[in-house]
């Protein structure tokens, strides 16, 4: 199993980031590449069972299911359950966790799964730095907006 994380500062109070990203469905706001974010079924996104469909402009479709989310914990939990990419098993927790003295988010996305050997190292690789990281980047991007029209 190859475990992968990221983790960032974000300049915004828990409950404004984890109004962007408690709604399983808004995935496409604050993750570049993606064209399309869509539940199926007409499910809430916030329902634990939902299942997304993404279009990514790079990999095509990915599928995954929400397996948890906690209000309390600020954390989300989902899996991959269809997608063309060289990797199985995949299973994901974003999680936050407020910086008290500023009024900050720590933010922590951490992944595991399993590949194949001729693809583990850039996949172990390339999650954190192409996935993980511009999601991070782009959420500051809009709490930066969001602040600056406030």
């Amino acid at each position: 199993m190859i475990n992968v994380m990221a983790s960032s500062v974000l300049n915004a109070p828990v409950s404004s980031v984890w109004r962007l990203i408690r709604d399983f469905g808004t995935l496409g706001r604050w993750l570049p590449g993606v064209k399309s974010c869509v539940i199926e079924g007409d499910d809430p996104g916030d329902r634990v069972g939902a299942i997304r469909r993404l279009e990514m402009g790079d990999v095509g479709v990915i599928r995954e299911q929400l397996l948890a989310l906690s209000d309390v914990d600020h954390a989300v939990t989902f899996s991959i359950i269809e997608a063309a990419l060289p990797i199985r098993n995949y299973r994901s927790t974003i999680t936050l966790l407020p910086i008290t003295d500023d009024d900050r988010t720590f933010i922590r996305w951490r992944g595991q799964f399993e590949a194949a050997a001729e693809h583990a190292a850039s996949m172990e690789a390339r999650m954190p730095t192409h996935i993980y990281q511009p999601a991070f980047d782009r959420l500051a991007e809009i709490l930066a907006l969001r602040e600056t029209r406030s």
